[in-house]
């Protein structure tokens, strides 16, 4: 098996998923830290690039002309004017297509199931959960009432599915996007690290 992709909702554990799930295959689990790789390619520093990922709500990319170039300069290279969303997507695309040719690698969100639907020996997973799940778990730990507990993840969820829609004209839930879909509300981090390895050890047989 080449490469895991691992597409999740808000709220279903996926950075604890992915990471054990490489552990156990002995992987390598590329997420986060693809930012630093990023931030070579667009000449910024790596904690520019990491403000640049918050400052996106730990989205990989966003739509920048929503907002105006004053915030985006906070993590661009003076030299390079402001970071427009076509620039990242080119940079994030390249990227992922050299880890796929590296193999044996878990990607966790990046539009990998996406960018690489078309590959062979890949396994792509989504990690769903109830709506009202998510809401009511969001409530607990940041004291919030319902309705902004559901704009919250509205918000953080609609920039991700327009992102699949823009670039790739996708739908973020499309069925045949996944070869393995699992509800977070329904089971333990635990048994989805054990379904996606067997799923890997099936398709490599």
């Amino acid at each position: 098996m080449a490469v895991i992709t691992i597409s999740k909702e808000f709220g279903t554990e996926g950075e604890k998923v992915a990471s054990l799930v490489a552990e156990k295959l002995g992987y390598e689990y590329i997420g986060k830290n693809l930012v630093a790789d990023i931030a070579k390619e667009l000449h910024i520093s790596e904690s520019e690039a990491e403000t640049f990922h918050k400052t996106s709500q730990s989205r990989i990319l966003r739509f920048v002309d929503r907002y105006t170039c004053s915030i985006v300069q906070k993590v661009v290279d003076r030299e390079h004017g402001c970071l427009d969303d076509k620039n990242y997507y080119e940079v994030t695309k390249k990227l992922v297509e050299n880890v796929y040719e590296a193999g044996n690698v878990i990607i966790l969100g990046w539009g990998s199931q996406c960018l690489l639907k078309e590959k062979p020996d890949t396994l792509h997973v989504r990690l769903i959960k109830d709506n009202e799940l998510k809401i009511k778990k969001l409530m607990q730990a940041e004291n919030l009432n319902h309705k902004a507990a559901k704009a919250f993840i509205d918000r953080e969820e609609g920039d991700l599915k327009a992102y699949i829609k823009q670039y790739f004209n996708e739908d973020w839930n499309a069925a045949h996007l996944y070869d393995l879909v699992i509800d977070m509300g329904k089971i333990s981090v635990e048994k989805a690290v054990d379904m996606i390895c067997d799923n890997v050890k099936h398709k490599t047989e």
